[in-house]
This record gives structure tokens, C-alpha cells and sequence, in this order.
């Protein structure tokens, strides 16, 4: 059968469009990958929460906590948050590092504000203080869910021909940081896709695979995320009696001192983490006093 000129022309407009509706599907999907936004509530009945974003700029006021008394139930009820902006990301290799303001004690991040609005990973009890940030319950509270880990490595050769098969890094933060995050260094990167694991720095770390503070080559955003590397023994964060925030720390392993894939890794961590958007505390409202006599 020999088709007609006008069905020939049919049949291809129709081709095109379904070509083009798959390319723009395609197009949003890859757009959806470059950025995201959640909601955090740090005291839910007061309505108290805003919006974090990858590539946000931060800033703004600092606020409180439940400023206006309405939820005590809220476990770190008063203290200052907010205020922290992409300008402040990076930390050191210390935890507790990388505080804008707040960090009075170097020997404890126990009652630390949140500048970045995110609270800080935990090492377990005993570990600089930051046991009043750990455990099930307090992971259900935490804002962007759950702290979990995940690898990321390259198998693009091409992409980075020096890249040794050892090469795997750890990221180490909530739930939404680390998706957003993986997403982000696949596009960039040119990372290997993976997914969250749960983190439990508590098992026995002779027969574990999880991260330990000692691994730790960066730590962003008032601590609450962290990029590790396994072969790397910072001997400084090890546990002791004099351990500090602002402890040194040992030159990075030679074979990737000067990698480029750690390099990428890292500048794309610290360009596109998600940060809570500039918070503007709102006006006090007029009494009804003061509005009659208007």
C-alpha cells in the first residue's frame, strides 16, 4: 500500500510531537534535579518554619525557637536560629567548626544556636556534646528528615582519567540534603547514582563500614552535613580528654590531595547545598487598643 502525501505528512507531524513532548519531559526532569525545596517546622502548632533551598543565598534575621512560648514541647525551645548564609558554609575538618556565631565552648557544641537553621550530625554520647542530637526520637524532629550516609564515586574514566578505584568519599547529613546532594554530583560530577544508608557511628568500627569523625575532610553548614573519606586518619578528632572544635588536623592522603574529583565534589557541596532562605522576622501586629485609636 503507498501511502498519500498528506498521510505521510500526518504521520510525521505526529512523530514530531511525540519526539518533542519526550525531549521537554526529559528537560524537566533534568531541571527538577537542579534544585529542590522543603519546608522545615521548628515548632509546627506556632506555624514556626520556612523554606530550604539548594543554591540559596541564606541569611537574614536570627530568630528564636518558639519566641512566642507557644509549643514547649520543642527540645531546644529559645535558642537562636537562622541567620547563616552561603558566605559561612564551610567548616574545617573539627566538628563544631564552621559557626558563625554561637560557639562560645570549644569543648562542647551542647547548647549551640543553629545558624544554618539544620541541627548538627552526631557522633554519639560522649563525642563534643553532641548526644543531645542523637537518637530515633530526635531524628523524627529533625529538620530534613533522618541522618543517613552515602558513598560517591566515579566510573567515568573519561571524565576523570586519574581517578583510582579507592576514591569513595561519604557524605554524611539529613535525609533531603544527601538526595538533593547525589543528584546534583551525578549531573556535575559525573558521580555514580546511589542512595541514603542509615548512620550509626556507634557500631564497633573495627568490623563497620561507617564513617567516623577521624575520617572527616570537611565539614559544611554549622556541621549539620559532613563529605569523609575512609583512608584518611585525622588522628586531631580522635576521642580524648582534650579535644576541642577547632582541633588541627593531619594533611589529606597523597593519592587524592590534589584530586579533581574530590575538588568538584566539594565546590559543588559548597555551592549547592540546601541552606534556609533569608528569614524575615514578621511585624508585630497593632494591639486592638492601639488600632481603635487610629
Amino acid at each position: 500500500m503507498i501511502l498519500s502525501v498528506p498521510t505521510i505528512l500526518v504521520a510525521f507531524a505526529t512523530f514530531f510531537q511525540v519526539v518533542q513532548a519526550a525531549n521537554n519531559c526529559a528537560s524537566s526532569n533534568a531541571k527538577a534535579t537542579k534544585s529542590i525545596r522543603f519546608r522545615i517546622a521548628y515548632a509546627p502548632s506556632s506555624m514556626d518554619s520556612n523554606t530550604v533551598s539548594s543554591w540559596s543565598d541564606g541569611g537574614g534575621s536570627r530568630t528564636k525557637i518558639n519566641e512566642n512560648g507557644t509549643d514547649l514541647s520543642n527540645p531546644f525551645a529559645g535558642r537562636e536560629y537562622a541567620g547563616g548564609g552561603r558566605w559561612d558554609i564551610l567548616g574545617t575538618t573539627a566538628y563544631g567548626s564552621g559557626y558563625p556565631y554561637g560557639a562560645t565552648d570549644v569543648k562542647t557544641i551542647k547548647g549551640r544556636p543553629f545558624p544554618h537553621a539544620m541541627w548538627p550530625i552526631s557522633w554519639g554520647p560522649g563525642y563534643l556534646g553532641g548526644e543531645e542530637y542523637w537518637g530515633d526520637d530526635i531524628d523524627l524532629l529533625r529538620p530534613g528528615g533522618a541522618v543517613g550516609t552515602i558513598n560517591i564515586l566515579t566510573k567515568d574514566t573519561s571524565k576523570w582519567p586519574n581517578v583510582g578505584s579507592d576514591e569513595v568519599y561519604t557524605m554524611i547529613g539529613d535525609k533531603e540534603s544527601l538526595t538533593f546532594m547525589i543528584s546534583d554530583l551525578v549531573r556535575v560530577c559525573h558521580a555514580a547514582p546511589a542512595t541514603p544508608r542509615k548512620f550509626d557511628p556507634t557500631t564497633n568500627a573495627t568490623n563497620s563500614t561507617q564513617p567516623r569523625p577521624e575520617n572527616v575532610v570537611q565539614y559544611y553548614r554549622s556541621s549539620s552535613f559532613a563529605l569523609a573519606y575512609p583512608k584518611y586518619n585525622n588522628t586531631f578528632a580522635l576521642p580524648s580528654s582534650n579535644l576541642t572544635t577547632n582541633h588541627g588536623s593531619v594533611p589529606l592522603p597523597g593519592s587524592i590531595i590534589n584530586s579533581p574529583f574530590l575538588r568538584c565534589v566539594n565546590d559543588t557541596i559548597r555551592a549547592s547545598l540546601p541552606l534556609m532562605d533569608a528569614f524575615q522576622k514578621p511585624k508585630k501586629k497593632l494591639s486592638p487598643g492601639a488600632i481603635a485609636g487610629i
